[in-house]
């Protein structure tokens, strides 16, 4: 696609400084439907006793502004404009479907929240959260043989204090709103096995292990005729059929009697000598069939795939089945709602193949909840998955209102037990980017792991520093890394090992972004050589510290949910992190390199080559220029160089001669003016440039919750030329501006000032940037250095209030008043402003709350 010019470029972003006082139609789009035959029937549990079909084709969706003009569409189906949409479809369920058996309506995920009903009932309010569930269909709101209708209301709306994720989402891989996932009908018998829960114990010498299966049996409503005739005893029999096999290797009766509740829980043990164990590198499981059984007869069939495998943490040792254990993962971002001509589930089946090959054993779901079939496919080929809350840079503040404890708590629970059924080798996460050391964080986790570990599954949180004291119920202690100094972290992952122990610790996140692609060597930072060479260091240090795994953030590049700075600027919000692109070129030297340290083979070479300063010559072109201008201006015009000396080294004087109508050039000014903004966007230009992949300046700018915002932000850091050019226009019309604005509030006083006087003395009073020019030569390269920038930012605060300060002198000495009513009321003014403003985003974004967080982050992060 051919680059945008530069004017249009322009003319697009200044869009952005304006309030969006318009709302578009909803932006909705189909995904493409999955392709028969990619899941097999036993993910859905289907079979001979339970009908299962997708509601895929012929869905109506509609706004709630408009609920006349609807679309039809096939599901999935998302929205990125406006905040709710209503799903509308239809289905026909028989007399006998209706009466003799239970209809469940299952769905994959949805994002986010939903209000589902049939037939204009409620059945069930979603709270929140793209994990898979189930709802039972009450018989009596059911209609036979004529259509049933289905609605669902789905609002993608998140907030700051309450949602999970939260409106502040740093890094996540963006998820439109809408289902995005499959949702299905189910019927099932009436007398049927409602839930299946397992888990299992493993002798140490690993030649007995006994599978505890908890089996929830539910009766629907039945007419009391029927219900008379049910015989209250049952039998549960299991067949477990090693790794598919056609005949099963234990088949065990386990007799129930039937209580006069609507539900039952059966307790069953099946005791396995010499089991088949999974691991990454031998991936067995047990094909498991439960049957109901009553007076003889089989009433219903339940199937699913269970691992048998020891995965052991204490304090000396990280283990499975009985052998020390390393975890070797990459972050995983699937992009669901992003892609638009590739079957979904053929592409997670694709990259996770491709990360089991690539040496890999685990996986991370980091900030998000994965496909179920993800977790099928992490069985299946030997990947332990890890698969978390996406709770991300949560402040103190917010994890200890009763709240958001509470909900996610409930939150937790529904991922455990949504998840846990898939059988597949989890590890349960709380959460990343927490800060460390601290009481509320610690408190929280301890409260919403509880029931986790009560679930007997590990546990893991991710902290954007060292923690460096234990956590109960906390099994695994991250550490998120951005481009860390490697000394620096094995300094720190010796102060965490000798606080927590080494088996408690392992690398969560390897960040290091690719900003430049492949180059002439590692030397130049943020390359695919310096990728590689960091990548490289990072697992020799783990390896060598012998901590308990490392995960590398990304495998695969993906596309954000804001347009980011740290991730780098693109018109698709893709980030740059990943070792491998959208096209999978398993060629780059970055790839080979991390072939090579996880499968311990020939080491690869990556190229010194030569160090190259990031250093836009364009700074150095425009200071240059200005400086040359204000240059020939001084030496050319003497009537300008006096009145530079006198409005510099004696303002009051030279606001007075304004004030008294005496000589001054109005091209002179007009030049200065023109001077003032080319210094001024040219320091704001170095600024931001300097600033792009600053993590602390991003999250304050995210605090805000204001994507449009953000994406202003990293559009002008990272392009240095638009950027100049439109912070130029801004300043220009800044000047104008302030110039009315006096002029308007001067009516309040009896004093009457021409507005070309005013002009003047605005301009006059920025005099001081064009003193800045020779420094804005330097001024990047000296930032680059990193040794004295907080005293740069310090100085220059204190310049640009001493501007402030002469444009108040120059006020309160052309309207003729007492300076201190002007300093007064300018600073009253300010003061509500900028109040007003953090007020109102404190009150609809707890902005105060991630600033401080932003800022505790900052401090305990590895730089």
């Amino acid at each position: 696609m051919a680059k945008t010019s530069l004017i249009t470029r322009i003319i697009i972003f200044s869009f952005f400084l304006l309030p969006n006082t318009f709302q578009g139609q909803a932006n909705i789009i189909s995904l493409p439907l999955n392709s028969s035959g990619i899941i097999n029937s036993a993910f859905y549990d289907q079979n001979e006793y339970h009908n299962v079909w997708l509601l895929r084709n012929n869905w109506d969706v509609y706004t709630e502004n408009d609920p006349e003009m609807k679309f039809s569409v096939s599901v999935p189906t998302v929205f990125n404009v406006g905040e709710t949409l209503t799903y509308e479809n239809k289905f026909v369920l028989t007399s006998d479907q209706v009466k003799k058996s239970q209809v469940i309506l299952g769905f994959l995920g949805l994002n986010y929240s939903a209000d589902i009903s049939i037939n204009g009932n409620i059945i069930f309010k979603h709270p929140g959260g793209s994990y898979p569930f189930e709802i039972n269909i009450p018989n009596d709101i059911l209609k036979e043989n004529t259509n049933n209708t289905i609605t669902i209301k789905v609002n993608k709306k998140l907030d700051s204090d309450n949602s999970i994720p939260s409106s502040q989402q740093f890094l996540f891989e963006n998820i439109a709103g809408g289902i995005f996932r499959d949702i299905y009908i189910k019927i099932v018998p009436a007398f049927h096995i409602s839930e299946i829960n397992s888990n299992c114990t493993i002798d140490k010498n690993l030649l007995k292990a006994v599978l505890n299966l908890h089996i929830g049996v539910e009766s629907a409503s039945l007419p009391k005729s029927d219900a008379q005739n049910q015989s209250k005893d049952f039998i549960i029999r299991i067949n477990l059929y090693p790794n598919g096999a056609a005949t099963p290797a234990i088949r065990n009766d386990f007799f129930q009697h039937w209580n006069t509740t609507s539900s039952y829980e059966a307790q069953c043990q099946v005791d396995i000598v010499n089991p088949l164990l999974w691991s990454p590198e031998t991936p067995n499981y047990y094909l498991c069939e439960i049957f109901l059984l009553r007076d003889g007869q089989v009433i219903d069939k339940s199937t699913k795939q269970i691992s048998i495998y020891r995965l052991d943490k204490d304090q000396s040792i990280f283990s499975m089945n009985g052998n020390p254990f390393s975890l070797k993962g990459t972050t995983y971002y699937p992009n669901e709602t992003s892609i638009r001509s590739v079957n979904i589930y053929q592409r997670i089946k694709d990259d996770l193949t491709l990360i089991k090959s690539s040496g890999f054993n685990a996986v991370r779901f980091a900030k998000s909840y994965p496909n179920p079939y993800a977790l099928k496919i992490c069985q299946e080929i030997g990947l332990i998955a890890l698969v978390e809350l996406p709770l991300n840079s949560i402040p103190e503040e917010i994890l200890t209102k009763s709240e958001f404890v509470l909900n996610t708590e409930n939150s937790i629970k529904e991922m455990v037990d949504n998840y846990s059924k898939y059988s597949s080798p989890i590890i349960f996460g709380l959460g990343s980017s927490f800060l460390p050391n601290s009481a509320e964080t610690e408190n929280f986790i301890t409260r919403i792991s509880g029931y986790v570990k009560e679930k007997k599954f590990l546990t893991y949180s991710s902290f954007i520093g060292i923690q460096t004291s234990l956590i109960a119920n906390l099994d695994f202690y991250g550490i998120e890394l951005y481009s860390s100094p490697l000394d620096k972290i094995n300094d720190r992952l010796q102060v965490a090992i000798d606080q927590i122990g080494r088996e408690s610790v392992f690398i969560s996140e390897v960040t290091y972004p690719d900003y430049k692609g492949s180059l002439n060597g590692y030397l130049t930072k943020n390359t695919t050589e310096a990728q590689a060479k960091y990548i490289e260091g990072v697992i020799d240090l783990s390896r060598k510290l012998q901590i308990s795994g490392f995960f590398i953030n990304s495998l695969f590049s993906y596309n954000g949910s804001f347009a980011s700075l740290y991730g780098g600027y693109t018109n698709n919000l893709s980030y740059k992190f990943g070792i491998l692109d959208y096209s999978r070129n398993l060629n780059s030297i970055a790839y080979k390199v991390l072939i090579s340290k996880l499968n311990e083979d020939t080491k690869i070479t990556i190229p010194i080559g030569v160090r190259k300063e990031d250093n836009p010559v364009i700074f150095i072109l425009l200071a240059l220029f200005l400086s040359l201008i204000m240059a020939v201006l001084i030496n050319t015009k003497k009537k300008f160089r006096e009145d530079c000396t006198r409005a510099l080294i004696r303002p009051y004087n030279f606001f007075a001669d304004i004030r008294d109508h005496r000589i001054l050039t109005g091209i002179h000014t007009l030049l200065l003016m023109f001077i003032q903004a080319g210094s001024g966007s040219l320091l704001i230009t170095i600024l931001l440039y300097f600033l792009r992949t600053n993590i602390l300046f991003e999250k304050i700018l995210l605090s805000f919750d204001g994507h449009r915002t953000m994406k202003l932000f990293s559009y002008l850091a990272w392009n240095p030329a638009p950027c100049f050019i439109i912070i130029f226009i801004l300043f220009v019309v800044q000047i104008v501006l302030i110039s009315l604005a006096i002029k308007v509030a001067s009516f309040f006083i009896k004093t009457r000032v021409e507005l070309p006087n005013i002009f003047f003395t605005v301009v006059w009073s920025f005099l001081p940037l064009s003193i800045l020019l020779p420094v804005e030569l330097i001024l990047f390269k000296v930032l680059a250095t990193g040794s004295f920038v907080s005293l740069i930012l310090v100085v220059l605060l204190i310049f640009f209030l001493w501007i402030f300060l002469r444009l108040l002198k120059g006020i309160y000495v052309i309207f003729d008043v007492r300076p201190f009513f002007i300093y007064l009321y300018s600073f009253l003014v300010l003061i509500i402003f900028f109040g007003g403003i953090i007020l109102k985003y404190q009150l609809s974004s707890s902005t105060i709350y991630y600033i401080i967080n932003a800022v505790k982050q900052y401090k305990s992060m590895i730089l």
